[in-house]
């Protein structure tokens, strides 16, 4: 299925990256559809003002700790509340991403065997990723860091599906994160 040279460095690090990528583009392009502009917008609204109350819940609780304020603590629980009720509702938003999740997840286990020839501990066939040794080498710790293919391809999988989370819109891309 896969020529034996594509296991090999540096195909094998390109390839997992575009695969890693590729999946990523289509997770967040899922779930960029399974919501709309306006939910996304209301969550990415909540979030900061969630931050912004957060900030002036620290502010406030430090000063009405050390001056021991009632009025200030009083203003402090309601705070508390409020940054409570703001969660909950980013915690119902949020809840209808993970609709999509089944669906990216069959799409990662039929990559993932399409990859590797296995499910789990299961090999149903043979791929030249199944056995490979490193894939991938990082320079930046001291020696060379060997990465086989599953952490190569976590490394590479959480990168892009950051930078494509911001590119949908997905996560909150203020300055106030």
């Amino acid at each position: 299925m896969f020529p034996d040279w594509l296991a090999t460095i540096p195909a094998s690090t390109f390839f997992i990256l575009g695969i890693s990528a590729l999946m990523a583009f289509i997770s967040s392009l899922t779930n960029r559809f399974s919501m709309s502009e306006e939910q996304r917008e209301r969550l990415k609204a909540l979030r900061t003002e969630t931050n912004d109350l957060r900030k002036k819940w620290n502010e406030d609780r430090k000063v009405a700790k050390e001056t021991g304020d009632k009025k200030l603590l009083k203003k402090v629980e309601k705070q508390q509340k409020r940054m409570l009720q703001l969660q909950s509702q980013m915690a119902k938003l949020s809840l209808r991403q993970m609709r999509v999740f089944p669906i990216t997840f069959v799409i990662f286990l039929v990559f993932w065997l399409l990859l590797t020839g296995r499910i789990l501990y299961w090999e149903l066939f043979t791929t030249p990723f199944a056995e490979v040794g490193a894939v991938a080498y990082l320079p930046w710790f001291g020696e060379t860091l060997e990465l086989n293919f599953f952490y190569w391809y976590l490394l590479c999988s959480f990168l892009c599906g950051t930078l494509f989370s911001r590119v949908f819109g997905l996560t909150g891309g203020g300055g106030s994160e």
